[in-house]
């Protein structure tokens, strides 16, 4: 896989979608941020299209530093939180004194 810059455009043959999207803007009053409407929809069809192997997995080459932080939030959202509390609370445990529990 490829490393591409921050910079680079995602492109595809948007054709009804552009149409529909400058005719909104037109009529919109004060107008539609296009961009942002682009953002959110390929950030919501992201999340949706992975499975929960593959959200351990982006967790996993998170925390390896294969990807940033930035990234791995946008692909997971609110469930980033609940797999860094949960590996939090996973250490936790198995540093603790266990000593307690030997028979």
């Amino acid at each position: 896989m490829s490393q591409e810059s921050l910079d680079d455009t995602i492109k595809f043959r948007a054709g009804p979608l552009k149409e529909a999207a400058n005719e909104l803007d037109a009529v919109h009053l004060g107008g539609i941020n296009i961009s942002e409407l682009g953002r959110e929809g390929l950030t919501e069809m992201l999340r949706r299209a992975m499975t929960d192997d593959d959200k351990i997995a982006i967790y996993e080459r998170y925390t390896a530093g294969d990807i940033s932080e930035d990234a791995a939030r946008v692909l997971l959202g609110e469930e980033f939180d609940l797999l860094q509390e949960d590996t939090e609370a996973f250490r936790e445990a198995t540093e603790g004194d266990t000593s307690d529990y030997l028979v």
